[in-house]
């Protein structure tokens, strides 16, 4: 904040040129008084007989009185002289202060000027380094997202092989069907979570204001994709304290069909030429697992389904469905286990 100019001489001044004042005015009392005693003395002796006027004493008085007036005379002529002198020092020193305080505020408008410009800088760079940071987060919450997507694509499944049912874990290519009503359609759950992949991350904005989101993909073959995305904040101990950070993840998914009618009876299925014998050519018997969502009154159509396949030589996995119950996943799934 720039400083303001003092318009008024300086106290030390002010009190020098007051004693001056009454120094020269004692003075020019005492030679009042000292001219109306000589005025007295003169016309005294003009009164005094010619013999008196003679007196030495009186003629030695008179000398010595003029004198004196003489010496205060010079003496208030030499202090009006040194009084006019502090004066036109005093105001040639207070030009000389205006014109300092005009050089000291343009000096500190100027330091002003590049404060404000360092100051803007200083916010430009902060600014820049908080996107960086945000966009450092924004990547590490899409590897977390990435991560909890492929976990979330293979929940615990009991897979049955024939002829010997012995469980382990599926690392290969898994492929899924649902059977519902004895109705058999194919689910295309790895293209709808290849999409959630591409597409969640640009949606990681909408957590700014909110704790959760909901969004739906699709529809793919029949089917659309409804995912939620949650902000959750964790808490790590350092040496400096606890560190808090948020991370968005995915909280679950649920495919939501088209229609009721989707698909094909389990029989028309199994024929030459339906549309699952057509989807399932292009899968390898040696390298894909057949999961299927079953519902409670579709288990025996499951068996037939399953000992089908098993003749061409695909590994089955039954996953069962309450009624009413969507095909879903979360975060918290495991990969399947085949026998």
């Amino acid at each position: 904040m720039s400083r303001t100019i003092r318009e008024d001489t300086d106290p030390g001044f002010d009190s020098f040129l007051d004693i001056v004042a009454n120094l020269v005015g004692i003075l020019i009392i005492l030679i009042m008084v000292i001219g109306v005693q000589t005025k007295d003395a003169v016309v005294s002796s003009q009164q005094i007989p010619a013999t008196e006027v003679e007196d030495q004493a009186l003629i030695e008085q008179v000398s010595a009185t003029t004198q004196e007036m003489n010496e205060v005379t010079r003496n208030v002529h030499e202090v009006d002289a040194q009084a006019k002198y502090l004066a036109s020092t005093i105001e040639a020193r207070r030009r000389e202060r205006d014109q300092l305080n005009l050089f000291l505020l343009a000096a500190e408008q100027e330091l002003d000027q590049e404060r404000a410009k360092l100051d803007a800088e200083d916010q430009q760079r902060y600014d820049l380094q908080q996107n960086v940071q945000a966009l450092q987060d924004e990547l590490t919450e899409t590897y977390r997202l990435t991560e909890s997507l492929e976990a979330a694509e293979s929940p615990t499944v009991e897979l049955q092989h024939l002829p010997t049912p012995m469980a382990k874990t599926v690392f290969g290519k898994e492929e899924h069907f649902r059977l519902q009503e004895g109705r058999l359609v194919y689910v295309p759950l790895n293209a709808l979570t290849d999409q959630l992949r591409s597409e969640a991350p640009k949606k990681l904005w909408k957590l700014k204001e909110t704790n959760a989101i909901t969004e739906t993909i699709g529809p793919v073959q029949g089917f659309h994709l409804q995912y939620t995305l949650r902000r959750n904040t964790y808490s790590t101990a350092t040496q400096a304290g606890p560190v808090v950070r948020q991370v968005a993840e995915l909280d679950r998914f649920i495919l939501l069909p088209v229609s009721m009618e989707l698909g094909e009876p389990l029989d028309a299925a199994l024929s030459d030429g339906s549309q699952f014998r057509q989807v399932l050519a292009s899968m390898p018997a040696n390298s894909t697992v057949v999961t299927v969502w079953t519902y409670p009154e579709s288990f025996g159509e499951f068996r037939q389904l399953k000992s089908w396949l098993y003749d061409r030589g695909y590994a089955t996995a039954a996953r069962p469905l309450p009624d009413g119950q969507p095909i879903s996943g979360s975060p918290d799934g495991t990969r399947s286990a085949s026998q």
